[in-house]
């Protein structure tokens, strides 16, 4: 979760994940053909095998491309060390690769051990371009098309490797998903008002809730993938006035949660205290790690989870109905949190531990400037870019419409 200091400073700062338990052969491959070739068919003897824990689905980003983004994961089955030459993306019968990452760099920092998908400070062993014998690791996909690219009905994944032993024609493993062809979720936004910073989010982007892979109750899942994490900033880049010591010092402390669409309550967690903020955050247990949160059910097999609401202030109960707009809770800091933010995603389930993390776009909102952590600063532009049905992209401040208490 993001700390206490300036939110480009912040983003310098990565959060512990939690531990990665699956094991890797419990997730079934999906690189078989609908139909298997003949017995006596020639077919390469990879000495890795990939694997897609869940198909990519289409979604419009602030930067006006499409993207689909999602996870390869690699085992290596080779009894020597096998060195990633080059990761690629094509279109199924594409003549060339949508996406390649073909130089030491460049994979390193798309591929990651299972264990540790993020870097600690000073440190590069989460930054990879080979597998050992019986090594696992996540590769991290975010393919951007030109906004009037066809997206393709199946992609395939090709990881070419080189190691003693290794020929050529086995080189290369390939797995093919087909493309969740459903549409992105069009949802309102979580909050109203201006100066909104997108933190922790998508895409191509090493953070806690893009890269937040674990194993619950023997599920391996990305909860987080598209997650936001919301603060509210000045134009100077704070998120807090005075020295921070208080929550009532942040700009987002109280601040009005929203529904997002019309939707059914069927989970409401109340039972912690706001936490002082700048403080070492818990070990993260579950269900604690949400903070006090909200579960909605907007139907089709798609949840919404608010968490780190403001202790007591959760208007609803499981089982009323909400309109989009309407008041749910406020913006609080508890659970996995040391300031006061708040976490929201979309999901494959009502609980929101288990579940994979599904894209949405909001209905509307105003890009006003972005954060550069490089230079401490957050930059505000001139113009305001208006975006309709899409997903703010990480480090993107932004604009919400006035709630109607804020209009009266």
């Amino acid at each position: 979760m993001p700390s206490h200091e300036k939110v480009a400073s912040i983003l310098r700062i990565p959060s512990v994940s939690p531990a990665v338990l699956a094991v890797f052969a419990t997730i079934a491959a999906n690189a078989v053909a609908a139909e298997a070739p003949s017995s006596s068919t020639s077919l390469p003897l990879n000495p890795i095998a990939l694997s897609v824990p869940q198909a990519p689905q289409a979604f419009a980003a602030g930067d006006g491309r499409t993207h689909l983004t999602w996870e390869v994961q690699a085992a290596s089955l080779a009894a020597v060390p096998a060195t990633v030459k080059s990761i690629s993306v094509w279109a199924e019968g594409g003549a060339q690769p949508l996406l390649e990452y073909a130089s030491p760099d460049a994979i390193g920092a798309h591929m990651s051990p299972l264990a540790k998908p993020l870097c600690a400070p000073g440190k590069s062993d989460c930054r990879i371009d080979r597998l050992d014998p019986s090594g696992a690791a996540t590769i991290w996909i975010d393919l951007a098309l030109a906004p009037d690219a066809r997206v393709p009905d199946a992609l395939e994944t090709r990881v070419t490797v080189a190691g003693d032993g290794i020929s050529a024609t086995d080189a290369t493993t390939r797995t093919r998903v087909e493309v969740d062809k459903a549409p992105a979720r069009v949802i309102h936004p979580p909050l109203a008002g201006k100066s909104w910073g997108v933190f922790e989010a998508c895409c191509d982007t090493a953070n806690h809730h893009r890269r937040g892979q674990r194993s619950v109750d023997g599920h391996f899942v990305l909860p987080e993938r598209f997650a936001i994490d919301f603060m509210k900033v000045n134009k100077a880049g704070d998120t807090f006035k005075r020295d921070g010591k208080r929550n009532e010092d942040y700009f987002s402390f109280g601040e009005p949660v929203l529904a997002v669409a019309d939707a059914t309550v069927v989970d409401v967690y109340d039972e912690l205290a706001d936490a002082p903020p700048q403080q070492p955050l818990p070990a993260p247990t579950l269900p604690k790690a949400g903070g006090n949160h909200v579960i909605l059910d907007l139907g089709g097999g798609v949840w919404a989870m608010y968490g780190h609401l403001k202790a007591h202030s959760i208007g609803v109960k499981a089982g009323d109905r909400v309109k989009p707009g309407q008041v749910i809770a406020q913006l609080g800091n508890n659970g996995n949190s040391d300031m006061a933010h708040l976490h929201f995603q979309l999901m494959d389930s009502r609980n929101f531990a288990q579940s994979q993390g599904v894209p949405y776009v909001f209905n509307r909102y105003e890009a006003v400037g972005h954060a550069d952590p490089a230079n401490d600063k957050i930059f505000f532009m001139g113009r305001s870019e208006v975006h309709e049905n899409a997903l703010p992209l990480s480090l993107t401040i932004v604009d919400f419409a006035e709630s109607g208490a804020q209009r009266r």
